[in-house]
């Protein structure tokens, strides 16, 4: 099975990265060795108030379209669905 890749870019200058490093820790905590075997995670600074979630390169949250912060639930069940699709 290939990793899954999941990406978090943040903008930096707008002080976003604190949020994307406590999601990170999160799914982290969640998956835990997991990530060594099946998963990647890259946080990836950027700027123009971007706050996105990527798994294997799809969209899975932007903050522009949903107007606030992801929740660390709705980025796990999308996680779980496309390690569902791939497994």
């Amino acid at each position: 099975m290939a990793k899954l890749s999941i990406r978090i870019t943040y903008c930096q200058p707008c002080g976003h990265q604190p949020h994307a490093i406590q999601l990170a820790n999160q799914l982290l905590g969640a998956y835990g060795l997991r990530f060594n075997r099946d998963m990647e995670l890259i946080l990836e600074p950027v700027d123009q108030g971007e706050f996105d979630v990527f798994v294997n390169g799809t969209k899975i949250f932007s903050r522009y379209d949903a107007q606030r912060m992801p929740s660390v639930e709705e980025i796990r069940q999308a996680i779980e669905q496309m390690l569902a699709s791939v497994s």
